[in-house]
């Protein structure tokens, strides 16, 4: 509870926010107390016009104008309130926008009452004067949210890429479909109620309301699951494991029925089920988020009747309900045009008005681009709090219902699984600790941000939602049960910034929590030794926004390390000789050689190593056709000799300043090659180094593949190691391309998400599809599956390009010799 009373806080305080929910809770307010409005006002102008015609000499035609006109602002008033609440909780355009039409109608006729009918009556003023405020109130509300609903602010399924619609139509095929007698739906599970009188449910009209009214204070938290039905029973499975979750024989099911655009779900379906064992009945609530309610409740309800009277009338309605699902199937939503989603243009979190003083900024960037990064840093901010917001819910609601199971099995007297306690498993299960360290990246995420935009936000400002974050920081640490899991998150640092904010705001009891989480948290990242840094941190948003990463790259808590990554040419080169008292140079120092690359040069697997034309690397090992070399960035791999060429230091200060720079200096003593290069390699660094040579292939494969109709003037063939090798082809099954991915060495996420692909398939999707699915791994499998492509185009038959490849390789043997 205490922890329900901070997240209540926190939304709040942030009021503003872009939320996923686009309701009105004010347009709500308004429809709800101008419904009770009308009816006094109607019952009242009906008493004064009776009042006026008997006491005042009113004439018979306006009297029976002034009475149609109120009838028909009656019939008006109850289609604008009927349609502005439901449109407000569907959040449908269309209904609120007829809303207003019809609040613009009634609001003319209450002007008509007050200034042109035959009579008019200081008690009429004052009625019809409280109704048009009411009616402005309205408007202006009901106006914002047709704004609202139109943009399409935070709505992540309105823009659907291709791969989400080959997942979606994939995943709709599996939860959803009818067999013989057995067909099975995805649902997810709303809530469950006892028939009680002590708990003001005696029918299932109570029970709706109910559930109406828990919908509208937010403490609905849905759960997946597979809603199968047979000739014998209704069964619950669990959507990942399919465990049986809840089994209801058809005897036991005594009531099925459909909730159609209630709640925010329009889509409900109700079932009343009671064994033999109960005292009172249950009643569940489905909603039916893929498949109509409708469809699920013909099911269910000729189940029922085959059961009980003994005919045969499901076939046929399975039969119609198989044929509905194949067309929902092939309608779905065609992917759109754009690619990228952007969460809302004004957050929870506002900005202040940035000064215009660009010398002020130490990065001399302007006004305009400096207001450009703030707003995106808010976006990044209020993305992090929703998607720790949303966990938080999801992990109280697991510790509340692992509490009512504890309760139950005290309760109960032998071994068998009481009455929903299946559903009640599933909700008990806590996250993974893949979500729960997930949810703690974003924290140290959102503390870094607070400290780098606390002079840009306010309602609420930096420093309240710090006090406020440690709420859901305390219960994500009980939820894992130790500090344990917290102290081993690394990723991201905290900016010296971001440690001095925390420590000069924290409470007492605050300051104890921060402290006992470790240095992951209070060491900030330039106190970090170089080796023991953690790679770039790359957030992944629950609505499914990406985030520019050069604002990671460039962030204070990516960069204030004292040495960086990447090895710098004075670090890679080295002193390498000494000055004469001229100048120049007196010699290389002995046992290190260099070679410059002829032909760019892309890696086929981690061994391997991809190189640039003209790039200047180190030689390590030169004994066989394959050199090992190591580059600037400190990556080691194999590259093909006949690709090289070995280079003096008169070649090396001749080929580009920026190489010749790491010459002129100080005759301090050369660097040996332990500090050059054998520096410890951090497991941390293997993604970050992995994403930086993806993007070297990505370059590289670019101009590889859009060179087909004219072949690059330098391309060869180079031998590939000696091996068993695994083919991708279009025709590869699901196994082929699980074992080439294995082949490649992927992760076994990967291997999990793309093992279930035939080689056509995976062959179709692009790089953004990839990286959807595979998260920063997918660039590589993209430049993997480009390769392959671009092999089998070869090997079916592009001989002009073979031809090429002869003579350049030819060219390259008689200039060795």
């Amino acid at each position: 509870m205490e922890q329900r009373k901070h997240k209540t806080k926190m939304a709040a305080n942030r009021a503003d926010r872009t939320s996923s929910v686009l309701s009105s809770v004010l347009l709500q307010i308004l429809l709800y107390l101008s419904a009770f409005y009308s009816l006094f006002y109607f019952l009242s102008s009906l008493c004064m016009i009776i009042y006026k015609s008997q006491m005042l000499s009113y004439p018979d035609k306006y009297l029976a104008l002034d009475v149609c006109l109120l009838l028909l602002m009656a019939a008006f008033e109850i289609l604008r309130v009927y349609w502005g609440v439901r449109g407000n909780l569907q959040e449908s355009e269309r209904y609120v926008g007829a809303s207003l039409l019809l609040t613009g109608a009634t609001l003319l006729l209450s002007v008509y009452f007050l200034v042109w009918q035959s009579y008019v009556l200081r008690a009429d003023v004052i009625i019809n004067a409280i109704l048009l405020c009411i009616y402005g109130l309205s408007g202006v509300a009901g106006f914002g949210v047709l704004a609202r609903f139109t943009s399409g602010v935070a709505r992540s399924d309105s823009k659907i890429s291709a791969k989400a619609l080959f997942e979606q139509r994939k995943k709709y095929s599996n939860s959803n479909f009818i067999m013989q007698e057995t067909s099975q739906y995805h649902v997810q599970h709303l809530s469950t109620f006892i028939m009680d009188k002590t708990e003001s449910i005696a029918t299932v009209e109570d029970a709706i309301k109910k559930l109406i009214l828990l919908e509208s204070k937010g403490k609905i938290w849905t759960q997946e699951m597979l809603l199968q039905v047979s000739d014998k029973a209704i069964k619950l499975l669990d959507c990942d494991t399919m465990e049986e979750l809840e089994n209801f024989p058809l005897s036991t099911v005594h009531h099925s029925q459909t909730v159609l655009n209630k709640t925010r779900y329009p889509s409900v379906l109700l079932l009343v089920c009671q064994d033999s064992e109960q005292h009172r009945p249950d009643i569940h609530f489905f909603c039916c988020d893929e498949v109509e309610a409708e469809i699920v409740h013909a099911d269910i309800d000729s189940a029922l009747g085959d059961n009980k009277n003994g005919k045969k009338m499901r076939p046929q309605t399975l039969k119609v309900n198989q044929e509905k699902m194949k067309r929902h199937r092939e309608t779905i939503i065609p992917p759109s045009e754009s690619k990228e989603f952007s969460p809302g243009m004004k957050g929870r979190v506002d900005m202040q008005n940035v000064e215009r003083q660009s010398s002020v900024q130490q990065d001399t960037e302007s006004n305009e681009k400096l207001a450009q990064r703030i707003e995106k840093e808010v976006q990044i901010l209020n993305c992090a709090l929703d998607d720790i917001e949303i966990f938080v819910a999801r992990l109280q609601k697991a510790t509340e219902a692992f509490a009512q199971l504890n309760q139950r099995n005290k309760n109960r007297k032998n071994k068998k699984r009481g009455p929903a306690e299946g559903m009640l498993t599933l909700r008990a299960k806590p996250p993974s600790e893949a979500e729960f360290i997930d949810s703690l990246q974003k924290l140290k995420l959102s503390f870094n941000l607070l400290a780098k935009l606390k002079k840009h936000i306010q309602n609420p400002n930096a420093a309240e939602l710090i006090h406020f974050l440690f709420g859901p920081l305390e219960m994500i640490l009980q939820g894992s049960g130790s500090p344990d899991l917290a102290r081993s998150v690394i990723s991201p640092h905290l900016s010296r910034e971001a440690v001095d904010f925390l420590r000069g705001h924290l409470t007492p009891k605050e300051m104890t929590l921060f402290e006992l989480l470790g240095d992951g948290w209070t060491r900030p990242r330039a106190d970090w030794p170089r080796e023991q840094c953690a790679p770039l941190y790359i957030p992944h948003f629950r609505n499914g926004w990406e985030p520019p990463v050069e604002l990671f790259r460039m962030s204070p808590w990516e960069t204030e390390c004292s040495d960086v990554l990447s090895v710098s040419s004075e670090e890679f080169f080295g002193s390498q000789s000494s000055l004469s008292s001229n100048g120049s140079f007196t010699g290389t120092p002995s046992g290190r050689r260099y070679v410059k690359v002829l032909y760019s040069f892309v890696a086929h697997n981690v061994n391997e190593l991809s190189v640039l034309q003209d790039e200047i690397l180190e030689v390590i090992e030169s004994d066989n056709q394959w050199w090992k070399l190591r580059n600037r960035s400190g990556q080691v791999g194999l590259v093909p000799s006949n690709t090289l060429t070995l280079i003096t230091l008169e070649d090396l200060h001749s080929v580009d300043p920026m190489y010749s720079q790491s010459f002129v200096g100080t005759s301090s003593s050369p660097l040996g090659r332990g500090n050059s290069f054998e520096k410890p390699r951090s497991p941390r660094n293997k993604d970050f180094r992995m994403q930086q040579m993806d993007e070297v292939n990505d370059e590289l494969l670019k101009k590889i593949t859009s060179s087909k109709n004219q072949p690059p003037t330098r391309n060869f063939k180079v031998e590939r190691h000696s091996g068993p090798a695994i083919a991708l082809r279009f025709n590869s099954s699901a196994s082929d391309v699980t074992a080439w991915l294995q082949a490649k060495e992927f992760s076994k996420a990967t291997v999990d998400c793309l093992g279930i692909l035939s080689g056509a398939q995976l062959f179709s999707l692009n790089k953004e599809e990839l990286k959807a699915v595979c998260g920063p791994e997918g660039a590589r499998v993209y430049s993997q599956i480009t390769v392959q492509k671009s092999q089998l185009e070869r090997s079916q038959g592009d001989s002009e390009l073979q031809e090429i490849m002869i003579k350049q390789r030819e060219k390259i043997a008689s200039a060795s010799k």
